[in-house]
């Protein structure tokens, strides 16, 4: 049987079940545990040895079956919604805003939706071969604190919420457990403070990170902040200074910001920047600016990138280096939708402190901050694109666009290639103004999206969400509706 194809295997796999003299066969860890290398090319992400050791063969089954369904269903068309949560009507609110500002799976066990109104929901989501429900997990309202950045700690067991006052003159975090080992007799899960710290217009909060308990705050076009909301240590950063007469520049801001390992990754309209963490944001100073070296990559000047969609970073050690990588969906409203991927490779030193190279580096001897690498393109501007997300690990991404005839909008799903890394030798990157490849002037791969659902034009579907585990996809309208297909 380990001869047969996989697809071949699990088919006959799901009929042992009804045959009791058979079905002892699937309880058996080393037929999962030899399908894992022959499915690598559709689980989410690469398994380490460490994380494949503590699942059960219950787990590793269950593991295998869901990646095959959602591979099988992911680009077919969906005729089934559910309603997670109502469109709010209230004249209480305004309508010159989103009611959901931030929409996304959570360990692909919950779904997160962070409201413009001071409202927090966090629901339960049930296993995709049992029929759907959402359950509310946790619930939160407040008319003088905004939620506006999430995140989820490195072991999944926390989940943290920066709010802004609504006078825009203090933010705090709040941080809920997820640890489902615990007992329900405890009662339902609660938010609880774990800090918080001053803010003045016009920061904005664009990251957290629970496990540092940092923050990451854009100001001008001139600086950004770093604040450990534990310590109250904080840090002013100097922004890449623009170019002298060059008008773009000026209308450089911030998209997104992450943190990196020791680099702060910062998403601007026509630049991707690293900066290194400040050394003493750890220690008990309270305050200082930093005036830090920097690494900067351009896209060519037509391009600009208003929002951006983030993966989960992942991380590669070996005995010279570690490699960071994250990829990203952006739109540019003239250009169409790029998906890319950014490389951060550490070297160690031997001196005491980090060294930037100014000038040209050595051919054998790769910047840093590699040339963020064009995956894929869309390039239809015949179309409105209003939200695009990928999941945590990009292997899944969608758009919503509608076209300047139609009455009606479209999800469009696409898969990315498992493993971005090991196919950037092959990828295309960027050259000058244009988009080139490295041996010759091929552009980018298309990215092979499919129409899987249609929504009324009514429906403004503002902000999406997407599971790379489970194939599901979340959208919210402009109204505050919520739907998963």
């Amino acid at each position: 049987m380990q001869n047969l194809p996989v697809e071949l295997q699990l088919q006959i796999v799901s009929f042992l079940d009804t045959c009791t003299s058979l079905s002892r066969f699937t309880h058996d860890r080393s037929l999962w545990l030899g399908l894992i290398p022959r499915m690598s090319h559709i689980l989410p992400r690469p398994l380490s040895e460490s994380e494949i050791a503590t699942l059960s063969t219950l787990e590793l089954e269950h593991m295998i079956k869901t990646a095959m369904y959602v591979e099988q269903v992911w680009l077919l068309p969906r005729k089934d919604s559910f309603l997670v949560k109502e469109r709010c009507d209230s004249d209480d609110i305004e309508n010159s805003i989103p009611r959901v500002r931030y929409l996304a799976f959570v360990s692909d066990h919950y779904l997160l939706s962070l409201g413009s109104e001071g409202k927090i929901n966090l629901w339960k989501i049930n296993d995709v071969f049992a029929p759907f429900a959402a359950e509310v997990f946790v619930t939160y309202a407040s008319s003088t604190w905004y939620p506006c950045a999430y995140h989820l700690n490195a072991t999944g067991s926390v989940l943290a919420i920066a709010l802004t006052h609504v006078e825009l003159v203090a933010a705090r975090v709040l941080t809920i457990s997820l640890d489902t080992g615990s007992s329900s007799e405890s009662g339902p899960p609660i938010l609880v403070t774990q800090g918080e710290f001053s803010i003045f217009p016009p920061q904005v909060i664009r990251a957290i990170d629970a496990d540092l308990e940092l923050a990451l705050l854009s100001n001008t076009a001139l600086s950004f902040e770093v604040v450990n909301w534990r310590t109250k240590a904080q840090a002013t950063i100097a922004l890449r200074a623009n170019d002298p007469g060059d008008l773009v520049s000026l209308w450089n801001g911030i998209t997104a910001m992450r943190i990196c390992g020791p680099y702060i990754l910062v998403f601007r309209m026509h630049t991707v920047e690293a900066y290194p963490l400040p050394s003493h944001i750890f220690s008990g100073v309270e305050e200082r600016s930093d005036i830090l070296p920097q690494l900067t990559f351009r896209f060519p000047h037509t391009m600009t990138y208003r929002r951006v969609s983030l993966t989960k970073t992942t991380c590669i050690k070996d005995d010279e280096s570690e490699t960071y990588g994250l990829s990203a969906l952006a739109n540019d409203l003239f250009h169409g939708i790029f998906h890319f991927h950014v490389k951060l490779t550490i070297r160690p030193m031997a001196v005491a402190s980090p060294q930037f190279i100014a000038a040209p580096l050595p051919e054998d001897l790769s910047p840093p901050l590699a040339p963020p690498v064009p995956f894929g393109i869309v390039q239809d501007t015949r179309t409105f694109v209003s939200a695009w997300a990928l999941g945590d690990y990009g292997r899944r991404g969608i758009w919503v666009a509608r076209s300047r005839t139609s009455m009606i909008r479209t999800v469009v799903a696409f898969t990315n290639p498992p493993d971005v890394i090991n196919t950037l030798g092959e990828a295309r990157v960027w050259s000058d103004d244009s988009l080139q490849a490295n041996v010759d002037s091929e552009r980018p791969r298309l990215i092979n999206g499919q129409v899987v659902h249609d929504i009324p034009l009514r429906d403004d579907i503002t902000v999406c969400a997407v599971s790379d585990t489970t194939g599901r996809m979340a959208l919210a309208s402009w109204a505050g509706s919520i739907t998963i297909l």
